[in-house]
């Protein structure tokens, strides 16, 4: 009975251990950050969604690509801040954003493992930005990707 415990811990133990393999932390996504500077940075095919989530926190929004992959919206900049008052004389402080307002828009796409495979970027809405794979193909100087590039991509 000893040693099959033991065995058990082991093998739990060891299973663990390949779990929490080191990351690569991705950048964060800041205002201060030119946008080509974070996607060529961002570690591709490596990072799961639950690091997503402790490194940049809740997204704005989820939703369902074109290509059908899962994608976690975030925005930086851009905003300001409204006070309102409330009938009952409370006083409530949001931060609005608003297209053209230097709004940088980012999509963090994720496959069918949940890992990010690709990040998205856009300022002025849809269709005139930039993805981490194009400007990390320009950066190596070639335009064939690495093999284990945009795998599970339709």
């Amino acid at each position: 009975m000893n040693v099959l415990l033991t065995l058990t811990t082991i093998a739990a133990s060891v299973a663990l251990a390949g779990q929490t393999r080191q990351l690569s932390m991705p950048p964060s996504f800041a205002e201060k950050l030119e946008p080509e500077a974070v996607l060529s940075a961002y570690p591709l095919g490596v990072i799961p969604k639950q690091a997503a989530f402790s490194h940049h926190g809740k997204a704005l929004r989820t939703l369902i690509l074109p290509n059908g992959k899962e994608g976690w919206v975030y925005q930086v900049g851009g905003k300001q801040a409204q006070t309102y008052q409330h009938p009952t004389r409370e006083k409530h402080t949001v931060y609005e954003t608003g297209p053209g307002n230097g709004v940088r828009t980012y999509t963090l796409m994720f496959d069918d493992k949940g890992v990010v495979i690709d990040v998205l970027y856009n300022e002025k809405g849809r269709h005139d930005g930039l993805t981490a794979l194009q400007v990390q193909r320009k950066v190596r100087g070639d335009g064939t990707p690495r093999k284990d590039e945009g795998r599970d991509v339709k």
